[in-house]
């Protein structure tokens, strides 16, 4: 889906006070007031001059006098919307539910979980961290406290926290990660013993834990100090598979499931005065096993169980407490349960889970997209410019190496059609067939092999494969030098 988004900017010139000063205009500290007058003042006014403008108070809009006509600057039929939209970033490598996430400034962080995987379907303590930027998933350090899922994870300034869940037995270890040294370190146990399946959230410095299986208390953290305190019981009973975020200095806990009753209410817990307050209940089936996260003063509420793997997303606003439906999470078939989410800046970021099978899928979430209706004739003078993104570097295998001397180096993007391009003049590398030169991450590969003719050496020229699974690969040619400049494909996506 392509969004233009347009800034219209009206220009007139000023050719000196006297000439405003003319046509009765107004310069003052606050802007520039034009001449308000009626249709039948402005046609009276003699001998016009392109550029001259008036603001016509028949039709309560701005003129223009241009081409020897008066124009009606409010004649195109301007409206401006606003609309949110999904879309998918990279997959993580392996598919997982029963996941913890959360964000540390610019980057996101998804571990620990049930994989995909052999034996059949194990618990794991992988990490993994996400950059939006590069669109990229990077492995870090193994969770301290081993494998775990069904736990709890939030940040607190520049560190991530991750406590409780089942590891084999239910726990109430916690851990703090470090991203800088990527270090986990153990801290104080959660309060009020072992538990699985809980809900948590940060607000300030501060962290919280509670509810979970059988359980309806409620724990602070304080980082400083490496200490819970007990504060007032989740209101509304007890609960497991709830969603929990906090918004600017209040934090909110809903859904979840006791026994085999599902919830659909939604409580907000006050850290100055240590109570809770029933607020509208989730607008969306009552569910347990969804994802939450906030933007700024909204919070957002979406996929989780109630009998079907659902893929609906509600916006709750804390200002006048009411629930909005938003655009479906991901596409059609990204229904699913036990999934991860959170947020980064003003964007939100839902994967993993399970509908029939471990999911690997990862999308970021744009509540706020800005979209220009134009009804009747617009000119554009100029250009529309539309940010291309920056190459990221590739990893050269198989003794290839760079041309250097000027010429460009290995790299990909994928612009806004999704669409990749490639770069790079190479050499000396190992010239034999499927020999791999580099490979592209997830995100920016093809549906099929596709092949590309290539310079290769001095008037000739060779073949380049790039491989559903990334491998950018040899097939023929000679290793004097290899351009991979010009090759684009559209991604599997």
């Amino acid at each position: 889906m392509i969004r233009i988004i347009l800034t219209a900017f009206i220009l007139f010139p000023l050719f000196g006070i006297n000439d405003l000063f003319a046509q009765s205009g107004t310069l003052a500290t606050d802007g520039v007031y034009v001449p308000r007058m009626s249709t039948v003042q402005r046609n009276a006014i003699t001998a016009p001059v392109n550029g001259q403008m008036i603001y016509n108070t028949n039709e309560e809009c701005f003129n223009v006098f241009q081409n020897g006509d008066w124009q009606n600057l409010c004649g195109s039929g301007l409206e401006m919307t606003t609309s949110d939209d999904w879309t998918r970033k990279a997959d993580l490598s392996t598919g997982r539910q029963y996941a913890v996430g959360f964000s540390i400034g610019d980057k996101g962080y998804i571990g620990t979980g049930v994989i995909q995987g052999s034996p059949i379907n194990p618990t794991t303590s992988e990490f993994w961290e996400f950059n939006p930027a590069t669109n990229v998933w990077t492995q870090k350090a193994n969770f301290g406290g081993g494998v775990r899922r069904n736990a709890v994870g939030f940040a607190i300034g520049n560190k991530g926290y991750v406590g409780t869940g089942d590891g084999g037995t239910a726990g109430d270890d916690f851990w703090e990660y470090n991203p800088v040294t990527n270090i986990w370190t153990q801290k104080a146990s959660v309060g009020g013993g072992n538990r699985v399946s809980a809900v948590g959230f940060s607000i300030g410095n501060k962290g919280y834990i509670g509810a979970g299986t059988n359980k309806e208390d409620f724990w602070e953290y304080d980082s400083t100090a490496n200490a819970w305190t007990q504060k007032a019981n989740v209101s509304g009973g007890a609960r497991s598979g709830a969603v929990g975020f906090s918004i600017r200095n209040k934090g909110y806990i809903g859904t979840g499931i006791n026994g085999s009753t599902r919830k659909a209410d939604f409580r907000e817990y006050d850290p100055k005065t240590d109570t809770w307050s029933q607020k509208a209940d989730f607008a969306g089936n009552a569910r347990s096993h969804a994802v939450g996260f906030s933007i700024g003063g909204k919070g957002y509420v979406g996929t989780g169980t109630d009998g079907t793997a659902r893929n609906d997303m509600w916006e709750y606003n804390a200002g006048n407490d009411t629930w909005t439906k938003k655009s479906n999470f991901g596409h059609p078939s990204s229904a699913r349960i036990e999934g991860v989410g959170f947020a980064i800046g003003n964007k939100g970021y839902v994967g993993t889970g399970n509908n029939g099978g471990y999911m690997y899928d990862f999308w970021e979430y744009n509540p706020n997209l800005t979209n220009m209706i134009i009804s009747g004739d617009v000119n554009v003078g100029g250009k529309v410019n539309r940010p291309i993104p920056n190459f990221i570097g590739g990893v050269l295998q198989n003794n290839w190496v760079h041309l250097n001397n000027g010429y460009s180096t290995i790299g990909y993007y994928k612009d806004n059609e999704s669409v990749v391009h490639l770069k790079g003049m190479i050499k000396d590398g190992t010239a034999v067939k499927n020999a791999v030169i580099f490979s592209l991450p997830t995100g920016y590969r093809p549906a099929e092999i596709k092949v590309f003719a290539v310079p290769s050496g001095e008037g000739t020229f060779g073949r380049i494969d790039v491989l559903p699974n990334g491998n950018v690969q040899f097939y023929s040619g000679v290793n004097t030098f290899l351009s991979l400049d010009g090759i684009s494909f559209r991604t599997a996506d």
